[in-house]
């Protein structure tokens, strides 16, 4: 009757012991874990092949090519039938991560009863499962949806039966059943096949062992084979090209064979060797156990000899050893079953070494049990535990898919890690949107299926990327070009960094935690190819560090540094502007009457000279636009003081007054007896307003009303021998006396008096002035040169040059003039403007991996005024000032 109550007394004292140990379990690894730590990209992915599994029948929502065996998508698909549905606890990885805290109170009453079985007192199971439970470490992944948690779970499970105390067939058949389906879940754990087996043969007496070790290895084989049985019948086992067969399809063979070959290939003790690594990882975030633990065993090792009860853990522990030594892949959630190894024989050793000091003295035995199982929990819970259980990691990936449903069309093609997969692609309550085209980032890059089909072979079909912490990684360590190519022609639309402990650069793609999210928009299509002709400008014409080249004569003008800082400043390139900036103000601002650039920096043989140091007011006027706009896009105030010098000077040594009026001279130089040179291509009305704000001590409103009439003038002007000028002169010369405009002949050798290669930029900085500020007098102006419309509409063909009654000059057409046309059309008629560009532009666009150009790639004039006349068609080339 005695033995009854102890036994009584002792049950409920265990029972009492492990309902502790379970809360205590459960509050570690359930408080907080629904936002510590974020949501990793293989939770969305085993979550999603359970998803697909549900609603398409498929092991994946993407080909299946047999890189895990699906068991657990089948277990996870029950848990989701029976918690009716995945959004029950929130996001869709929160179902999972609530699935994966009853498999760890399961893993950790399992462990307690393995290590009670083994050593015959709850200790050693005590202290196994506070290690197990508390670790950082382990809860770290542990609390994640992964098939390694699952594996543990029903290893242990399989383990714990075979430790019953009278061990029967049907606990034996139940082990290799529960192991099996441990195997389904994740191969590795086909490693510790030996070491259950050697469990077997010592818990097995000598008459029943053979009969056992077989049947068990029969059924849990049978079991395994089901995956193989599948590959077989799907017929994609063995790989293409086996016995004549030459279907392209996945293979179960050359998985296993990739799967089994990753890696570095480098030994364990090499410093750069992935167990090295990640051993490195491991012990960051939890030195104590892993330390504590490889001690643990070592001491094991030596006291296995005498004590045979460790021979089993140990062996399972050498086993799983030697997997991630080999010297190939190792993952950091691997430490997940090292983990359940290492806290057992922490538990069992550690109780082995209270007995033997305690001198089977109950007193000291409990004294010495106290110390340790405190010193434990003390250094788990002060080793950066206090994060996991106040960090918010994964609150921005929710804002992100709220920011997606509430903004973004349910068609757009979006670029996701597989942590938003269901989120997206499921109707989280009725009404909810939908998005079946957001996609995970590996499947774009590395899945020539999914980039035929949902792309098209071009990743410019891609409308947003939500780029995230493992996303970026991958684009840091694997090759991946397509996403490259993405994120160097998108813009950032949302950002949930704010909070974020991470260091994040996106253009070197480091990240160095998972706890913010951004939202990417991809530039449209017109806007990539605008930002592919700049790269391409950078690289063919931009040497040193911001000289502009002209190939055709190797010279280098302010013009074409003026150019190359608005495209700059239009692409939001401050590194190649800065560059640019500085080659000029050191080569060419050396006047010492003024602020303004000499116009020529000319190539002599070998070496580059000052050609003229005249100044060309064209080029100090966008060159002072262009600093404007950098400060207001970059906030630099040195760009507003060099601005505002420019500004002051142009007006100072660039305007005339001829009689009541003022005009924009060619630039300040030599002077031309009796008057002066007018380039009408230099009037810029858009600029002078904003000059108007920057420098209200001159009178830049007026020099734009008289800019107007000077064009308008022209009409009527003596310039030539026709009676009727159509259109505007590349040079016109103003008399200082009378103001009267005459042919520029006598200054100008080559062509001042027909609408050539300089007039033809006229429209479109006139057009400027209409769509920055709506400019009435600019849309009067533009209708007068209806000629070009009227040109286009009746022979579909406009000509380099022409007479200045609107005559053909050249016989030749020139891209230069189709681009500034684009300006004009687009105001006088958008169709006309399409037309000019589907049939004109668009089929002299090349372009290849490095190289982006229209035409003559060594055509510098081209390049540019195509450039500026199709950014103006596409609205890209916006008044920066403006902006708020």
């Amino acid at each position: 009757m005695q033995k009854i109550k102890n036994f009584i007394i002792k049950n409920k004292v265990e029972l009492l012991v492990v309902v502790i140990l379970l809360i205590i379990s459960g509050i570690a690894h359930g408080c907080n874990m629904f936002h510590f730590p974020y949501y990793e990209n293989d939770e969305g992915t085993y979550m999603a092949r359970a998803w697909s599994l549900m609603t398409q029948g498929e092991f994946a929502p993407y080909t299946f090519w047999y890189d895990h065996i699906p068991g657990a998508s089948f277990f996870i698909a029950l848990w989701v039938i029976l918690t009716r549905g995945f959004f029950t606890f929130g996001a869709s990885v929160n179902s999972g991560r609530v699935l994966m805290l009853l498999l760890h109170l399961g893993s950790s009453y399992f462990l307690f009863g393995i290590a009670k079985k083994l050593s015959k007192g709850m200790t050693a199971g005590i202290i196994a499962v506070l290690i197990f439970s508390l670790s950082p470490l382990g809860l770290y992944f542990q609390r994640r949806v992964l098939l390694d948690n699952i594996m543990v779970f029903w290893m242990l499970l399989s383990w714990w039966l075979l430790l019953r105390d009278t061990l029967t067939l049907k606990h034996v058949y139940l082990s290799a059943f529960t192991f099996g389906f441990a195997v389904l879940c994740k191969e590795p754990a086909l490693f510790f096949i030996p070491a259950y087996l050697y469990l077997i043969y010592t818990r097995t007496s000598s008459s029943h062992r053979r009969f056992s070790l077989m049947h068990w290895l029969a059924i849990s084989g049978s079991i395994i084979s089901l995956y193989i049985i599948y590959a077989l019948v799907k017929n994609e086992f063995f790989p293409t090209g086996f016995l004549g067969d030459t279907r392209e399809h996945v293979s179960l063979l050359e998985t296993l064979k990739y799967q089994a070959t990753r890696g570095s290939g480098l030994a364990f003790w090499h410093p750069d060797s992935e167990f090295n690594t990640t051993l490195k990882t491991w012990l960051a975030k939890d030195s104590f156990t892993v330390m504590l633990g490889m001690g643990m065993a070592i001491l094991s090792a030596l006291a296995s000899i005498k004590v045979k009860y460790l021979r089993p853990p140990l062996f399972m522990l050498i086993t799983y050893l030697l997997f991630i030594m080999r010297g190939k892949l190792l993952l950091d959630f691997y430490v997940i079953s090292l983990m359940a190894y290492l806290s057992l024989i922490s538990g069992l050793m550690l109780a082995l070494l209270i007995k033997r000091v305690s001198f089977n003295r109950r007193f000291l035995y409990a004294a010495f049990f106290v110390v340790v199982a405190a010193s434990i929990s003390y250094n788990l819970f002060s080793n950066q535990v206090l994060g996991q259980y106040t960090n918010d990691e994964s609150t921005p990936q929710a804002q992100a898919i709220e920011w997606i449903k509430e903004n973004l069309h349910p068609n757009s093609l979006i670029v996701i890690d597989m942590s938003l997969y269901i989120d997206l692609h499921s109707a989280r309550y009725p009404g909810d949107r939908v998005y079946p085209n957001a996609e995970w980032a590996w499947k774009v890059e590395k899945d020539p299926e999914v980039f035929a089909e949902k792309l098209d072979n071009n990743w410019k079909n891609v409308d947003y990327v939500a780029l995230s912490h493992e996303m970026l990684r991958q684009m840091q360590f694997f090759e991946y070009d397509i996403m490259r190519d993405v994120m160097q022609h998108t813009h950032l639309v949302a950002d949930w960094s704010d909070q974020s402990t991470a260091y994040v650069d996106v253009e070197k793609s480091v990240s160095t935690n998972g706890d913010w999210m951004k939202m990417y928009k991809v530039k449209t299509k017109e806007e990539i190819m605008l930002d592919e002709l700049w790269n391409f400008y950078k690289s063919h014409f931009i040497i040193s560090y911001g000289q502009v080249v002209d190939p055709s004569n190797g010279n280098t003008t302010s013009e074409g540094q003026s150019y190359a800082l608005l495209r700059a400043v239009w692409k939001n390139d401050r590194s190649t502007f800065d560059g640019v900036w500085a080659w000029t103000k050191d080569h060419l601002k050396h006047r010492r009457e003024d602020k303004l650039f000499s116009w020529l920096w000319k190539k002599e043989g070998e070496e580059y000279v000052l050609g003229d140091p005249s100044s060309a007011a064209d080029a100090d006027l966008d060159i002072a636009l262009a600093l404007l706009f950098a400060y207001r896009q970059w906030g630099e105030d040195a760009y507003l003081s060099a601005a505002k010098e420019i500004i002051n000077d142009i007006w100072r040594q660039e305007v005339v007054q001829i009689k009541d009026r003022y005009y924009l001279t060619l630039g300040a130089g030599p002077y031309h007896s009796g008057g002066y040179l007018v380039n009408p291509s230099y009037f810029s009305p858009a600029h002078y307003r904003i000059f108007q704000e920057i420098d209200p001590a001159h009178p830049w409103n007026q020099l734009l009303q008289d800019s107007y009439l000077f064009l308008d003038q022209l009409s009527t002007a003596n310039i030539a021998r026709y009676d009727n000028n159509i259109l505007p002169p590349n040079w016109v010369f103003v008399e200082e006396e009378t103001g009267n405009l005459i042919s520029a002949e006598e200054h100008i050798t080559h062509d001042p008096t027909v609408y050539g290669f300089d007039a033809m930029r006229i429209p479109w900085r006139v057009a400027l002035d209409y769509q920055w500020h709506q400019s009435q007098e600019a849309f009067n102006y533009l209708t007068k040169l209806d000629f070009f419309l009227k040109e286009w509409q009746t022979k579909h063909t406009v000509f380099a040059v022409y007479n200045l009654d609107g005559t053909k000059g050249e016989q030749y057409e020139s891209l230069s003039q189709y681009g500034n046309l684009l300006a004009l059309f687009s105001v006088l008629d958008k169709s006309a403007a399409d037309a000019v560009y589907q049939q004109k532009i668009l089929p002299a666009f090349s372009s290849s991996d490095h190289e982006a150009y229209w035409g003559n790639k060594d055509n510098y004039y081209d390049q540019n005024w195509v450039w500026f006349g199709v950014a103006y068609y596409f609205e890209e080339a916006n008044n920066l000032w403006s902006l708020e």
